[in-house]
C-alpha cells in the first residue's frame, strides 16, 4: 500500500482522500507517513484533540526540509509550552486586528489603482497580488523600501511559499529565496538595533527588533509576519476564479458598496473551498483515543484540513461554492474553532495561524475590487496535485472589463 507521504507528493490535496479509500478508513483512521504510524484526523471533534497541548506537540513534527524552508529554523511554529506562548504573544501583539486597518486600506487602494490598467490586456494576476500585498505589508511593517526593492522582497517571499510542495525546480528556487530573505531580514533587524534605521515605535519591525530574540530568530519571525501576507495572493487568485464563475446576480450583489457581510462571506467560502495546505501535523505525547481510534505516544497526528473543511455533516453540499452559508454570523462563530480550519484551528493563543483575521480582511477587500473585473478565468482548471496550486491560466488572465468603481 502506497505510503501517505508519496501520495502527498503525487496527488497533493487529494492525497488523504485516496489514502482513506485505499485503507477503508473512516473520518479518523490509522495510516503511515514518513515511516511512522500516523493517525489521520478528519472531523471536528478529532481536531479538538489535535489542538490539545497535553496530547500533541509541534516540536519536530514538521520535517526540517519543509519546516526550515517555509517557517525558518527556530520559528514559533515548531515550539510548545511557555516558549510558544511567549513568542505567540509577541506575534499576536504585532498582528492586533486594531492595527491592521491601514494595511487593509492600502491594499484596497493600490489594487483598485492597478485594476484600471488591466482591461484589454493579459495580466499575471498572481504576480499583481503578490506585489500589491507585499508592498503594503512592507510599508505597514516599517520597512522603507523603493518600489523595485519592495517588489523583489515580495517575489522572494512568494518563491518561498511556492516551493513548499517539493515541486522541482520550485523547491530549489524556494531555498535560494529563503537564504536571501533571511540575510535581508537580519540586516533589517540589525539596522534597528544599531539605530541606523528608526521605524515607527508601533511597527512590526520595531517591535520584533526590540524583543529579546537573537538577531537570527528575530529575522525569522519578521519574515513570518511578512510571508503569510504575501501568501494570501494564492487565495486572492482563487477569489477571482470563483468570482468569474459566480452568477450575474451574485456579482451584482458583491459590487454593492454596502455588501460588506456578503463579501466577507464570499471570502470565507474561498478559504473553505481552497485551503492553502492539505494537512497539518503534530506528534502525540501520550496514549489516548481520538474519535474512537487508538493513539499511542510517539504517533504522528495528521489533521486532514481538506476533509474537515469539506465534511458533509457540517457543510451541506461541501464541494459546491456557496458563499451564503457564511451569512449567518452566529453559525460562522460556532464553526470557526474546529469546523473551519484552512489556517489551523483552536484558540488564537494556541497554534492557530495568528494572521487569520488579516487573511479574511484582505480577501474581502480583494473581492470588493475584483467583483468589478471581468476575466477569462471561468473555464480555468485547478491542478490539485500541485502544492500550492493555482487555477491554470492565472498567469495570463485576459481582462475584458473593469467597471469605473474598480478604478476609484
Amino acid at each position: 500500500m502506497t505510503e501517505l507521504g508519496v501520495l502527498l507528493l503525487r496527488h497533493g490535496y487529494h492525497a488523504v482522500a485516496r489514502d482513506r479509500a485505499a485503507r477503508g478508513g473512516g473520518d479518523t483512521y490509522v495510516s503511515r507517513l514518513l515511516g511512522s504510524r500516523t493517525v489521520v484526523i478528519g472531523e471536528p471533534d478529532g481536531a479538538r484533540a489535535f489542538y490539545d497541548e497535553s496530547l500533541a506537540r509541534r516540536a519536530g513534527a514538521v520535517p526540517p526540509p519543509l519546516a526550515w524552508l517555509l517557517f525558518g529554523r527556530g520559528a514559533l511554529h515548531g515550539t510548545d509550552g511557555t516558549v510558544h506562548r511567549d513568542r505567540k504573544r509577541l506575534v499576536l501583539d504585532v498582528l492586533d486586528p486594531d492595527t491592521l486597518g491601514d494595511l487593509v486600506d492600502d491594499v484596497a487602494a493600490d489594487l483598485a489603482h492597478r485594476v484600471g490598467s488591466w482591461p484589454g490586456r493579459e495580466v499575471d494576476l498572481h504576480d499583481e497580488l503578490v506585489t500589491t500585498y507585499g508592498a503594503a505589508v512592507l510599508r505597514w511593517a516599517g520597512l522603507d523600501l523603493s518600489s523595485r526593492g519592495a517588489d523583489e522582497v515580495s517575489r522572494r517571499l512568494a518563491e518561498i511559499v511556492d516551493g513548499f510542495g517539493f515541486a522541482w525546480p520550485a523547491y530549489a528556487r524556494a531555498w535560494r529565496s529563503r537564504r536571501w530573505a533571511e540575510r535581508w531580514a537580519r540586516q533589517a533587524v540589525a539596522g534597528v538595533r544599531s539605530e541606523r534605521t528608526t521605524p515607527p515605535d508601533a511597527s512590526a519591525l520595531r517591535r520584533i527588533a526590540d524583543s529579546d530574540l537573537d538577531e537570527r530568530t528575530a529575522a525569522v519571525e519578521l519574515l513570518n509576519v511578512l510571508r503569510p501576507t504575501v501568501a494570501v495572493a494564492w487565495l486572492g487568485v482563487f477569489a477571482a476564479f470563483d468570482l468569474a464563475r459566480a452568477s450575474a446576480a451574485e456579482g451584482e450583489r458583491l459590487r454593492d458598496p454596502g455588501a460588506v457581510h456578503e463579501r466577507y462571506a464570499f471570502a470565507q467560502e474561498v478559504r473553505r473551498t481552497s485551503p492553502f495546505v492539505p494537512v497539518l501535523t503534530a506528534i502525540a505525547l501520550r496514549d489516548a483515543r481520538v474519535s474512537g481510534t487508538r493513539v499511542r505516544a510517539g504517533d504522528r497526528l495528521l489533521l486532514d484540513v481538506v476533509g474537515i473543511d469539506h465534511h458533509p455533516d457540517h457543510w451541506p453540499a461541501p464541494h459546491e461554492f456557496r458563499a451564503d452559508r457564511f451569512l449567518d454570523r452566529d453559525a460562522l462563530t460556532a464553526a470557526a474553532a474546529f469546523d473551519l480550519v484552512p489556517q489551523g484551528g483552536g484558540h488564537p493563543s494556541g497554534h492557530r495561524c495568528p494572521g487569520e483575521s488579516l487573511t479574511a480582511r484582505l480577501l474581502s477587500e480583494t473581492v470588493r475590487v475584483l467583483a468589478d473585473v471581468e476575466t477569462d478565468l471561468a473555464g480555468a482548471v485547478v491542478d490539485a496535485s500541485r502544492m500550492p496550486t493555482l487555477p491554470r491560466g492565472s498567469s495570463a488572465v485576459r481582462v475584458t472589463r473593469a467597471a469605473s468603481g474598480a478604478r476609484a
